[in-house]
C-alpha cells in the first residue's frame, strides 16, 4: 500500500462541530501533529475528538484554552486511527 501524505488545514468560524479529515474505508491514518491557533485579538476554547464508524466519540483534549494570538500543540506522539467497514 502506498503512503499518501496530507496536510489538512481549517479555519473555524463557528462553534459547531467541524470535520477536518475523514479516513477512507479500509485505511488508516497516522496523525503526527495537531496544532491549533487563535489568530485574532480574542480568546478561544477548543475540543479535539475522533469519531469512529459507529459514531463513538473519543476525546483527545476536552478543553483547550487559547489567549489572543496563541497556539498549542494538541498531540505530542503519533496517533494511529484505523477505519474499517462493519
Amino acid at each position: 500500500m502506498a503512503n499518501i501524505y496530507r496536510n489538512q488545514k481549517l479555519s473555524l468560524t463557528t462553534t459547531a462541530d467541524t470535520v477536518l479529515y475523514t479516513v477512507p474505508s479500509n485505511s488508516r491514518a497516522i496523525v503526527k501533529s495537531i496544532l491549533i491557533a487563535e489568530d485574532a485579538a480574542g480568546s478561544a476554547t477548543a475540543k479535539v475528538t475522533l469519531l469512529n464508524a459507529s459514531s463513538t466519540v473519543f476525546v483527545i483534549d476536552n478543553l483547550i484554552t487559547l489567549a489572543a494570538n496563541e497556539n498549542k500543540q494538541v498531540i505530542s506522539e503519533p496517533l494511529i486511527w484505523k477505519k474499517v467497514k462493519y
